[in-house]
């Protein structure tokens, strides 16, 4: 009576026997023996670094890895973005190498077989991280020549600022400096500014800027000058402007007064309106000034232009 309920078993016994095995060998098949390669683009990502340094050179941005596995586990990977932590714990101050091996690339790539890494490795440079305080000093400039203006009573605030960064770059700056434009039409006038100081890469200021004031001042002299009307147009030969030159009054710096490349670059100018063969209008002159020349004529001036008869 066993021996038959046995073997009437038999054949399903078999039955799933050999679909176990069928599943088996499917596995095998699609996950084992159907290994690809892939060229994997890897966002690097650094932590770690020692609180005493700053690295100043070597670290990138991206390495290229070749991996090779299951088709279907790559493609899963490569449909996403790559980010790969770097642990730089262990640098010290000078160059340290660091490898980009699958033990140090981490876990992501430990399912498949790491066949290239490109760079294989990076060469970082690191130095002691130190904060030093520098005068600050103001230099000023101007927009005008021959000492045309003179600043005075220049401070700044805070004096003196806090430098953080490597030591070797550190160490070489004796002061930041403050670069001052003086606007000529400031004259006569207290100035004050912000302004944010410009350090070296990798070195920070604290404060990041400094309140700066100053006056500026100058002599100023009244020149009259003549000055041509010029006909803005494309076609002006066809028009006429009366007066053709006019006197223009104009206050300017003392040491100005006589530079006539400075004082002819004052410049008068008209546009004429849509105007029909011999007619005449009024039209109002516009007048352009170089930095410092403050016109004294009243505001509006106008002149006769006619357009010509064929």
């Amino acid at each position: 009576m066993k021996s038959s309920s046995l073997f009437r078993r038999t054949p399903h016994l078999m039955t799933m026997l050999v679909a176990i095995l069928a599943a088996v060998s499917m596995w095998y098949v699609v996950s084992v023996r159907e290994r690809v390669e892939a060229q994997l683009e890897v966002t690097l990502d650094y932590y770690g670094i020692p609180a005493n340094l700053v690295i100043t050179d070597g670290l990138i941005n991206k390495a290229i890895v070749r991996l090779r596995g299951p088709e279907t586990l790559l493609r899963s990977v490569t449909q996403g973005k790559l980010i790969q932590a770097v642990n730089l714990s262990q640098i010290k101050k000078g160059v340290t190498v660091v490898p980009l091996t699958a033990e140090h690339l981490g876990p992501t790539f430990r399912a498949f077989e790491l066949i290239d890494v490109q760079p294989p490795r990076i060469v970082v440079r690191a130095d002691t991280l130190i904060e030093r305080s520098v005068p600050v000093r103001v230099t000023v400039d101007s927009p005008l020549r021959n000492g045309a203006l003179t600043v005075e009573k220049v401070s700044v605030t805070p004096t003196t600022v806090i430098l953080r960064g490597p030591e070797t770059v550190v160490e070489e700056i004796s002061n930041v400096p403050v670069p001052i434009m003086a606007d000529p039409k400031a004259a006569g006038t207290t100035v004050q500014q912000v302004v944010t100081l410009d350090t070296p890469s990798l070195v920070t200021s604290m404060p990041p800027t400094v309140k700066v004031q100053y006056s500026i001042t100058s002599g100023r002299a009244e020149v009259t000058r003549q000055c041509k009307v010029e006909i803005l147009a494309e076609n002006r030969r066809q028009y006429l402007v009366t007066p053709g030159e006019i006197s223009v009054r104009v206050e300017v710096p003392d040491a100005l007064a006589k530079n006539a490349q400075y004082l002819g670059q004052l410049e008068a100018t008209v546009s004429p309106p849509d105007m029909e063969e011999g007619e005449s209008r009024m039209v109002e002159l516009r007048f352009r000034l170089p930095e410092g020349m403050t016109l004294l004529n009243p505001g509006t001036e106008e002149v006769t232009v006619s357009r010509k008869k064929k």
